[in-house]
């Protein structure tokens, strides 16, 4: 280990450097707190001994000051210095020195302190690969997200949507499709986890998605194929929530599948909830294919204006009083927008940030409108 001995005191400094290099360590000196700067920062040690009082210095050296100049590295600084009374105490504590040892110097106890930290710093490191390794999962995770998503039809004026994550991206799917009918597959599904677990399960449900949408299936025969899929490939306890609905412009109905999200809200012109859709299903991938029920809800979308999909992210969302944000939040979301100049979704999305005042969520929040009356 490379060590910065930074006293002004010489004879302290040699016994202190003596006892480092019978322990094999490099050590390099300092008896000016701009010396201790210049060694620093051109050989970037791994520890430092200082003298709080070391020339140079008006008052008390900071050991933060110090750990600035490597913001990268974990780099312990050891105070050399008498810890005599409750100030000096206090004053050791606010420097953010790591520890201290008193004069005389015990070469025992320096070796016991240094080994703890070498073994701190092992740890560190291990923390460190941990974290890299998290980071790369989480890229190549968002790299299938957005794949995925990108396959959505880029010309779709009708649906608006906006997504908050809780984490480094949302694991929270939303994607459409048109079939060869022109019916109007759209899908908003939670998956269980972040990241690349979500990411995982993503694939196969979105392929699943515009595969069978593309070549005109139902919806309750997509939706029982996913579930068949999940179920199959992912283990237990790993799901998606998910609400499927098809709207179908011409004939003046809207086809429903939800499970395990909050209710799909289809208002009026004025804002008003004429269909309130609740989950009557467990969530894609819990159930085995026989006991799965993929049976649809249909609705006449007369006097409907406009269709609301949300992921729990947004019901539960919790304020700094630990109050939810809630269905009836949504629903009076809904009807203050109708006073509003603020289109439909951006009303909405202004009161759930408003609501949470700073704070970030628990959970991934999707939301997603479909304006019935802009869809070709």
């Amino acid at each position: 280990m490379r060590v910065l001995v930074a006293e002004s005191n010489s004879i302290g400094r040699n016994q202190l450097t003596r006892m480092l290099e019978l322990d094999g360590h490099e050590v390099l000196q300092a008896d000016t707190w701009n010396e201790l700067l210049a060694q620093f920062s051109e050989f970037q040690p791994s520890l430092v001994l200082l003298e709080p009082a070391i020339s140079g210095v008006a008052g008390y050296c900071n050991a933060a000051e110090i750990k600035r100049l490597s913001p990268d590295r974990f780099v312990p600084v050891i105070l050399v210095t008498a810890i005599s009374n409750s100030i000096t105490l206090a004053s050791f504590l606010e420097s953010e020195a790591d520890d201290f040892i008193e004069p005389p110097y015990n070469h025992m106890v320096l070796k016991a302190k240094i080994a703890g930290f070498e073994r701190m710093d092992e740890l560190y490191r291990r923390l460190e690969r941990s974290r890299d390794r998290t980071q790369q999962e989480i890229n190549l995770a968002k790299h299938m997200f957005d794949s995925i998503t990108d396959r959505k039809p880029k010309h779709a004026p009708c649906i608006h949507h906006w997504v908050l994550a809780a984490g480094h991206f949302s694991g929270d799917l939303l994607i459409f499709e048109r079939t060869p009918d022109n019916r109007l597959h759209i899908m908003l599904g939670d998956f269980t986890g972040h990241g690349l677990a979500a990411a995982i399960g993503a694939l196969p449900t979105s392929d699943i998605f515009f595969a069978m949408t593309k070549k005109g299936f139902g919806l309750g025969e997509i939706v029982a194929e996913m579930n068949t899929k999940l179920h199959r490939l992912m283990p237990v306890g790993q799901f998606c929530a998910a609400s499927l609905i098809c709207i179908a412009p011409r004939e003046n109905r809207i086809e429903v599948w939800n499970g395990g999200l909050p209710p799909i809200l289809l208002v009026n012109d004025k804002h008003a909830v004429v269909h309130q859709l609740s989950s009557e299903n467990l969530p894609l991938g819990i159930l085995p294919a026989e006991s799965f029920v993929a049976s649809t809800v249909t609705v006449t979308t007369e006097n409907v204006c406009h269709a609301v999909l949300c992921s729990d992210g947004l019901v539960e969302a919790q304020n700094a009083e630990g109050r939810m944000f809630g269905d009836h939040g949504l629903i009076e979301a809904l009807g203050a927008a109708c006073t509003s100049d603020s289109p439909l979704l951006q009303h909405i999305k202004t009161e759930v940030i408003k609501f949470l005042g700073g704070l970030e969520p628990h959970d991934d929040i999707s939301l997603l409108t479909v304006n019935m009356g802009t869809i070709p």
